[in-house]
């Protein structure tokens, strides 16, 4: 079956009019968010709050030179040296400054969902060890091959093979993670249950963080598919991953932004079995009490001091009454 074909100056144009959109949709979020997290702000870590907003930099500075790069192919560079060839030359010094700037803003917001990793399972370092490792490896794929993208006489299967191992380890890393941290919720859900707190339902939580990570797992299997079909020279083929590959570092933004603004605005907040919405949100701490009862957790860390977890501990139970959370590990 012969592959289509689709121009890659044209996969260029769309994907520099698709980030567009969603770069102004991206700065609308970071901007309502930012602000309603400003007076919310033991709810979230401070590495959670300057991760996505560097996100946001370095998202706005790949818009800004996607742009810059329309401009030269399809104006400046248009009757010398065609878009095609313009575009098809990874080589040209903005592009790799591009290809950078989405190679980190890739792996800081894969580092954004491993720290939640870690939080909500108790600050546990075992838990976050395997995916930590996973997006080092990511990196050293994706800088490997823009660097090999600078070299004289470069072989496209060379970029290639970094490539694609730089693509499936993201992959690999969201779906680990997002599955892991799920479970970790409908564990202290159920264990709240057991512990004869009442039947709370975590259904939000758990639906945001599943929906959150299938939209990045459901952009990165597109996008890795469509690096399978690009053609070596870009001339020719199926060039369609450019467009989806312009608009990753916005999507990478917007999730976990979109989680902090679900967050402030109390979509995360638990409900129990007779509908009533707990005020005691999410959180993992070093010792609560709900009433007189208290009930042991494996995992469990201080948000303020950053401790390690003893092994026999508490967990913030939520409740049926008003109650304060101390020292909990926020979700974000």
């Amino acid at each position: 079956m012969p592959v289509p074909t689709f121009p890659i100056d044209e996969a260029y144009l769309i994907g520099g009019w698709a980030e567009s959109f969603l770069w102004g949709c991206f700065t609308i979020l970071i901007a309502t968010t930012l602000y309603a997290a400003h007076g919310k702000r033991k709810l979230f870590t401070n590495f959670t709050i300057c991760a996505i907003v560097m996100i946001y930099v370095l998202a706005t500075a790949h818009m800004l030179l996607g742009l810059t790069r329309l401009i030269q192919g399809f104006v400046l560079y248009r009757d010398t040296v065609g878009p095609q060839h313009y575009f098809s030359d990874v080589s040209v010094p903005i592009n790799l400054v591009k290809d950078y700037l989405y190679i980190t803003n890739l792996v800081l917001g894969d580092c954004v969902v491993v720290w939640r990793l870690y939080a909500v399972w108790g600050r546990d370092l075992r838990v976050a060890a395997v995916p930590a490792a996973l997006v080092a490896f990511e990196a050293v794929a994706g800088y490997g091959s823009c660097t090999i993208e600078t070299l004289p006489n470069a072989r496209y299967g060379t970029v290639a093979v970094w490539g694609t191992t730089m693509y499936t380890t993201s992959l690999v890393t969201n779906i680990l993670v997002t599955a892991t941290v799920a479970l970790r919720i409908w564990y202290i859900s159920r264990h709240a249950k057991r512990a004869g707190l009442g039947g709370v339902q975590y259904s939000g939580v758990l639906l945001l963080i599943v929906e959150s990570g299938a939209l990045i797992a459901a952009a990165k299997i597109v996008e890795f598919v469509l690096f399978e079909f690009v053609p070596g020279d870009g001339l020719s083929g199926l060039n369609a991953l450019y467009i989806v590959y312009e608009c990753m570092p916005q999507i990478t933004g917007i999730v976990p932004t979109l989680i902090v603004w679900a967050v402030t605005h109390g979509y995360t907040r638990p409900h129990s079995d007779d509908g009533e919405v707990c005020t005691t949100g999410l959180a993992f701490a070093s010792s609560t009490r709900c009433g007189s009862m208290e009930a042991p957790s494996m995992a469990t860390a201080s948000a303020e001091d950053g401790t390690l977890p003893t092994n026999w501990s508490t967990t913030t139970l939520p409740c049926k009454h008003e109650g304060s959370v101390e020292g909990g590990a926020t979700l974000v």
